[in-house]
């Protein structure tokens, strides 16, 4: 019989409301079930319950998950039984990608997630040269990949050494927690600048990189003709998941559905141009994303993104506009309103 263990975190949740931030104790039980208790009123928020859809590798500080709609970020370990085990299991490696190695991104992520890596954030930018990994083959617009697992670091030297020189990092703790404050911190440089002419946004939902499936949708997406100009994940807010889902709102019953499961984690947005024909790139994406209902794209489209990845009507992997003045919006909305 094994025996039940908990979980405590500190993690804020802000109250549009009340235009404040409230702090939360969230226990996680090995048996899948949350409770929630209110620090400055001193009472539980939310009752023992079962909650299947945030796992514990979701918990490590810096993340945010959602739960009924409310977005949490983890600020701290509650306690030092849940730090120990964190501090083994989460242990963070950055990989630095080459400017001229970018087209082997796709490739990578498959291995970092086949390799049991977190791939917590993604961002494309100028590397700064005081970085540790900086070489001088990192000038212009590199990857930058924040990773997490047990014994991360080791794992990820050794996929570098094996990548043909497409990627560094860091080799010691002290210096990887140093490149992660410069590349993801509050002082991050600035994402790669959009284009926002002949291309279309691909979005990639939090579903999908929980599943660790971003590395082969983006190997499907290169490989069917698309060059990705820029690249990023985000943690959509509610307000932000609502405005960006608006159109759909009264027209599809799924909305409400889609702007939670949005707003659910991290995911993934780049901007993209189909190389045989850049003013055809929103058609392009269109179909092979594929039919939003998984059923019908596996029925009719067996080789697209969504007949593939997907879950379900919502869970379908991806986000792609159809209406070819609303692609250089959507990469703009997301890469110069959000970024």
């Amino acid at each position: 019989m094994s025996i039940e263990q908990r979980y405590t975190f500190f993690a804020q949740y802000y109250d549009p409301s009340a235009a404040l931030v409230r702090v939360y104790q969230l226990v996680y039980y090995t048996d899948n079930a949350i409770e929630i208790f209110d620090m400055k009123n001193r009472r539980t928020f939310l009752k023992r319950m079962k909650f299947t859809e945030i796992a514990l590798r979701d918990l490590f500080v810096g993340n945010t998950v959602t739960i009924h709609s409310r977005q949490f970020k983890v600020t701290e370990y509650g306690d030092r039984f849940t730090a120990e085990r964190f501090a083994e299991s989460s242990e963070t490696a950055v990989a630095l990608v080459l400017p001229a190695a970018i087209g082997a991104v796709p490739q990578l992520l498959k291995t970092f997630a086949h390799s049991g890596l977190i791939i917590a954030e993604v961002r494309m930018c100028e590397i700064p040269p005081q970085c540790p990994g900086y070489t001088q083959q990192h000038a212009g617009f590199a990857v930058a990949i924040l990773l997490k697992a047990a014994a991360a670091i080791s794992t990820v030297s050794q996929i570098a050494a094996a990548s043909g020189g497409a990627f560094t990092a860091p080799e010691s703790h002290e210096e990887a927690g140093m490149a992660a404050a410069m590349l993801f911190g509050e002082r991050k440089p600035p994402l790669t600048a959009p284009v926002c002419q002949d291309s279309t946004l691909l979005l990639v939902r939090p579903h999908a990189l929980k599943a660790g499936m971003l590395g082969d949708v983006l190997d499907l997406v290169t490989k069917s003709g698309f060059v990705i100009r820029t690249m990023s994940t985000f943690t959509v807010s509610l307000p932000n998941a609502e405005e960006f889902l608006e159109v759909y709102k009264g027209v599809i019953p799924e909305y409400r559905e889609y702007v939670d499961e949005l707003s659910s984690g991290v995911c993934f947005a780049a901007e993209v141009t189909y190389s045989p024909a850049p003013h055809e790139s929103v058609r392009a994406l269109r179909e092979l994303a594929g039919a939003p209902d998984p059923e019908v794209a596996r029925l009719l489209q067996k080789q697209s993104i969504r007949a593939l990845f997907s879950q379900s009507k919502v869970k379908n992997c991806v986000h792609c506009t159809d209406l070819p003045e609303d692609g250089p919006l959507e990469v703009e909305y997301f890469f110069s309103t959000l970024a």
